[in-house]
């Protein structure tokens, strides 16, 4: 008779971890998208931190050289001007594309330039700034754009104002 009540107990038991087993799994699978939102928000502040590193990195390199903008941002690190090169938290491979200023004509005109294309621009145009090159979507707007990629940080931005029309430019 004590064995036959054992084993009862025994297949309650195992039914009773079965279900706590069930139910531990629905919760976290509740829980990964909220953890993964949580990430992303945080990614998203990362990154707003390192652009703005970058931003005083090059007015501080302006101070330094008579208003001479950098011609890369290895400059700005070797110059202390920038503590480290920080890499862009939201692209895999971790490069920024760079935001310049044509300078030819009286332009002025900010654009968004990759950059593997940055040798191309550096005589008609000067590094003001960097932007993500992650074309995914945020949970916040910044200035008035969703996507990453749109998300340029620069020298002389007005952060209470949308972001101004910035010419992107593509590989050929």
């Amino acid at each position: 008779m004590v064995n036959r009540n054992k084993r009862a107990h025994a297949g309650y038991m195992l039914l009773l971890v079965t279900l706590g087993v069930t139910v531990l799994t629905i919760l976290l699978l509740m829980a990964v998208p909220l953890w993964e939102t949580e990430l992303q928000r945080d990614l998203e502040d990362e990154l707003i931190f390192r652009a703005r590193q970058y931003v005083r990195g090059i007015e501080l390199y302006l101070k330094k050289h008579n208003n001479m903008y950098p011609q890369s941002f290895a400059i700005l690190h070797l110059e202390r001007c920038l503590r480290k090169l920080y890499p862009d938290p939201m692209s895999d491979d971790g490069k920024w594309d760079v935001v310049m200023k044509d300078t030819m004509a009286g332009k002025n005109q900010l654009m968004i330039v990759p950059a593997e294309l940055l040798g191309q621009y550096l005589t008609r145009a000067a590094i003001v700034g960097v932007c993500s090159t992650s074309p995914q979507e945020g949970f916040r707007e910044y200035r008035g754009k969703k996507r990453y990629n749109e998300w340029a940080f620069y020298v002389g931005e007005k952060e209470s104002e949308s972001m101004p029309a910035i010419r992107i430019v593509t590989a050929p």
